[in-house]
């Protein structure tokens, strides 16, 4: 048992206890947004837009596979945090072995039947005549790797869940690091292009995975998963898919999103399309840093919540809260004084220079709204709020963000389409906050009382 873990939940003080879980685990989002930028890096030294446009726009099908998992990865997680918080060691065991058991069966059946109907799902993206050989080639090798990247999402999150952050950074530095040695080799020695970068980032997920195994066989954590623990219960079923079904819907929703993003944009040509890849690359570092600040917290206030904390659970919230808006701060005048130099990074290619800066100038306007937003819907599925969660969701990725971009690209074309994203992002925060504040208000209210 890691009683190290129970100490950062339990006892630490709030300051540190935030910062011991938030530093790697923010570190761990800056390597997956490394991982995600690796290959457009790469295929962008190519100086080849197609390629370009061809990985951006087989991202959200990616991206899909991550939100599937999540369906059991982000809920055990939840789940598992609650449950110790509880003192119930041996249900938080069977929870993350029936996650990883399901999402096991979920990736083979995926893998099967995509690559079947690999055309179809192409076709509906919108790939162009000049992208879609690239695409499908692309589509094809990650689709083959479902089954191991699909684990290694949901393990990190379950690491994560009992406080295991550090362990999630390791993992995913082997992952990154050997993506970004094999892109290059097999990019430009091999002379593979965008199927090196994708057997690259296979085996940057199965080696990842390979670590979080090694982790769990040598040192048991809090909740170690295993066969003899696998438990088809109904109430593991129900705590598992109230969070994640609307965490992952979210994530269906934000891929569903991107794609429908990617095809409006290659209405104004594939350097505009392969623009919105780079910028979007750049705009995720905001997010994952975001995201990482959240997910550090979650198991703190699910722990906090489970134990009937309150204190610490609202002034965990406090202080990391504060630490958010500083960090936006620091984004914005980032993006405001380098959004050129950001793009050229990339490529160096005058009209995606032009279309990709401009973007990024646009997104200033979101950063600060996003992170509350991040802490707010991460509070709501950490303490178990399925159905203002699910609302949260998908006001940012479906129900605002999807008819926004249509009706905004529409009226004021490539203007509208760029600023769907902020206005929906400060949309949602305004919805999440009116869930989360009668909540912090009942926690207030019993602190004094």
């Amino acid at each position: 048992m890691n009683h190290k873990n129970l100490f950062i939940l339990e006892k630490m003080p709030i300051k540190k206890a935030v910062i011991t879980l938030i530093v790697p685990t923010i570190l761990s989002m800056m390597v997956q947004v490394f991982y995600n930028l690796t290959d457009t890096f790469f295929i962008g030294k190519l100086n080849d837009p197609y390629q370009v446009a061809a990985v951006t726009i087989t991202m959200p099908l990616f991206m899909m596979l991550m939100a599937l998992s999540g369906i059991f990865g982000n809920g055990a997680a939840s789940y598992i945090s609650r449950l110790l918080g509880q003192k119930r060691y041996k249900d938080a065991r069977s929870t993350s072995s029936l996650a990883l058991f399901c999402i096991t069966i979920m990736g083979l059946l995926i893998s099967i039947f995509a690559n079947i109907y690999i055309k179809h799902i192409l076709d509906a993206v919108g790939t162009s005549p000049n992208t879609y050989e690239y695409c499908r080639k692309y589509l094809a090798i990650i689709l083959y790797g479902a089954i191991p990247i699909m684990l290694n999402f949901a393990m990190s999150q379950l690491l994560r869940s009992e406080g295991n952050a550090k362990i999630v950074f390791i993992g995913m530095i082997v992952g990154t690091g050997a993506n970004i040695i094999l892109d290059p080799i097999f990019i430009f020695v091999l002379k593979q292009g965008v199927v090196g970068a994708a057997v690259a980032t296979v085996i940057g997920n199965v080696l990842s995975l390979l670590y979080y195994i090694y982790y769990y066989l040598k040192f048991k954590g809090l909740a170690t998963p295993s066969f003899r623990f696998i438990r088809f219960k109904s109430e593991y079923f129900k705590e598992i898919l109230k969070i994640g079904l609307p965490t992952s819907l979210s994530q269906l929703m934000m891929s569903v999103g991107s794609s429908i993003s990617y095809k409006l944009a290659s209405d104004y040509g594939d350097h505009a399309l392969a623009a919105m890849g780079v910028s979007q690359r750049v705009i995720s570092i905001v997010i994952f840093t975001f995201i990482g600040l959240a997910n550090g917290i979650q198991p703190l206030i699910g722990y906090s919540y489970g134990a009937g904390n309150t204190k610490r659970l609202r002034d965990s919230l406090s202080f990391s809260t504060r630490l958010g808006l500083s960090l936006a701060v620091v984004f914005v005048l980032s993006f405001l004084f380098f959004s050129k130099y950001a793009v050229i990074i990339f490529i160096n290619d005058e009209q995606v220079i032009e279309f990709g800066s401009k973007m990024l100038l646009v997104f200033t306007a979101a950063i600060p709204f996003a992170v509350l937003q991040m802490i707010y819907m991460v509070t709501l599925q950490a303490m178990g709020k399925a159905i203002p969660s699910l609302i949260v969701s998908l006001s940012r990725q479906g129900l605002i963000y999807i008819p926004l971009v249509l009706i905004l690209n529409k009226y004021f074309q490539f203007d509208g389409l760029i600023w769907a994203m902020p206005i929906t992002d400060i949309l949602t925060s305004i919805i999440a906050f009116l869930f989360f504040y009668p909540l912090i208000y009942k926690i207030d209210h019993s602190i004094k009382e």
